[in-house]
């Protein structure tokens, strides 16, 4: 139950019924009505151009047509942004060539090299001392399978070491996925509620391991089974009373389901295509304070006229259960964050976040190459693209036994500029400012979503 309050800034309301507005349009049907002057051609072949060391399959199954289907420009060109979302090309090219009375669909690829570093810096905190930084070393395409396993340090704040390795296609015959990752590191608190029982800040200790294993239905969708085990050591018997077990060391084994549609062109940074992921976990199978957690995340993407682009989201986290303790809570202020507030801390059973983008492509693609003595060609390549757009966001955290007050949303907006360094990279710039008019600049890898 939605409460209004008379003392709620106008900024908010507005800035939240544009929103709210946008998601419900958002959810009607995409009708695209093709131009009825498109050409459109039989497919009698296909044949890959390039892939010196990925396997056939692995593009074949990314395409949404087969020899014997009829297509478009506009759908050879959605197919060509599905292939490159592998995130293994420096370039894709996708054309009809008439041969002896046939229409072959050739796809040209240049592969990327397989063994790079990603850096990042993730400033969490106002202050730069509590900035974490690291690099990210990707293992891509193993045999030619697009298997990727990646290593990754992170330093200075929440320091960490983890290792992950996934596979697309690790049964053929039932098309089954799978994922694995561990990681051990050392987390500050970022809970205020714990810090003011323990007196000062502090840091958890904790180790996990993830599995997760998907089976995929077409080009779009996936149905996952997680499955994982963490380990979290707080220093103070002071904190016994706030964790699952009663004592300083919680261990948990988690199960999970998750659902996930994704329709996206392009996932590095995609121009038409919606996401719809639901997912639910139950946590504490090592102990009786058993707790559950459902996570909802839904975006919509439209160009709209001459390269401007619409993208909306709306994601929310619900926990409940006999006992969520506090590190597992929902917060605002770290992964998740309006901007405009970006350090503003807040914690709870529940999370709501609404972003709203409008964008445009000032460099909308170039296919940059040199030539470097020693360098491969692959590590010399890449798509670069640099996007400029206008956001609303507005989010916020709330307990189960509160109501939802629209005087209790942060919101923000602003302007800023993505880089797009693809298939290896991507950042972005922003300037936002919150409810009040006060701004902030905001330094990211990756794309906002």
């Amino acid at each position: 139950m939605f409460i209004f309050c008379s003392k709620a800034n106008k900024v908010k309301i507005v800035l939240f019924l544009c929103l709210v507005f946008v998601s419900i349009i958002y959810a009607q049907e995409n009708r695209i009505v093709a131009n009825s002057e498109s050409n459109y051609f039989q497919v009698d072949s296909i044949q890959i151009i390039g892939n010196e060391k990925t396997e056939n399959f692995i593009i074949l199954r990314e395409l949404s047509f087969t020899i014997g289907d009829t297509v478009n420009n506009k759908m050879l060109h959605f197919n060509r942004e599905r292939i490159f979302s592998l995130g293994i090309f420096t370039k894709v090219n996708i054309t009809i060539e008439k041969y002896k009375e046939k229409n072959i669909v050739s796809i040209l690829i240049e592969e990327s090299w397989y063994i790079f570093p990603v850096p990042f810096v993730n400033v969490r905190e106002k202050s730069l001392e509590q900035t974490s930084y690291g690099v990210s070393l990707k293992f891509k395409n193993i045999r030619g399978r697009n298997e990727t396993i990646r290593a990754t340090i992170s330093l200075g704040y929440d320091p960490f070491f983890s290792l992950e390795y996934e596979n697309p296609l690790i049964i053929s015959a039932f098309d089954l996925n799978m994922f694995f990752s561990f990681a051990y590191g050392k987390s500050v608190n970022k809970s205020e509620i714990l810090e003011s029982i323990y007196g000062e800040t502090f840091d958890f200790n904790s180790m996990s391991l993830n599995t997760m294993w998907g089976k995929r239905f077409g080009e779009k969708t996936n149905l996952f089974l997680i499955f994982s085990y963490s380990k979290i050591k707080v220093p103070s018997n002071k904190l016994n009373s706030f964790m699952s077990s009663g004592s300083s060391i919680d261990e948990k084994i988690s199960t999970g389901i998750s659902y996930l549609y994704d329709s996206r062109n392009l996932k590095q940074y995609a121009s038409n295509g919606e996401v719809f992921e639901l997912s639910y976990s139950y946590n504490g199978l090592l102990n009786s304070n058993n707790f559950n957690a459902i996570n909802l995340d839904m975006r919509k993407y439209r160009e709209i006229y001459n390269s401007f682009i619409v993208k909306g989201r709306f994601t929310a986290r619900h926990t409940f259960g006999k006992f969520v303790p506090i590190y597992d809570y929902s917060m605002l202020g770290y992964d998740y964050y309006v901007r405009g507030n970006r350090y503003e801390l807040r914690e709870g059973n529940n999370r709501i976040l609404a972003n709203l983008e409008l964008s445009y492509p000032i460099l909308s693609e170039w296919n940059f190459a040199i030539e470097l003595p020693i360098l491969p060609n692959s590590l010399t390549r890449a798509r670069i693209s640099i996007i400029a757009g206008l956001f609303a966001d507005a989010g916020t955290i709330f307990n189960n036994t509160d109501r939802i007050r629209i005087n209790n949303f942060n919101t923000g907006y602003g302007f800023g500029l993505t880089f797009l360094l693809l298939p290896y990279s991507s950042f972005r710039i922003e300037y936002a400012l919150n409810e009040f008019g006060k701004g902030e600049v905001l330094f990211a890898t990756g794309i906002s979503f």
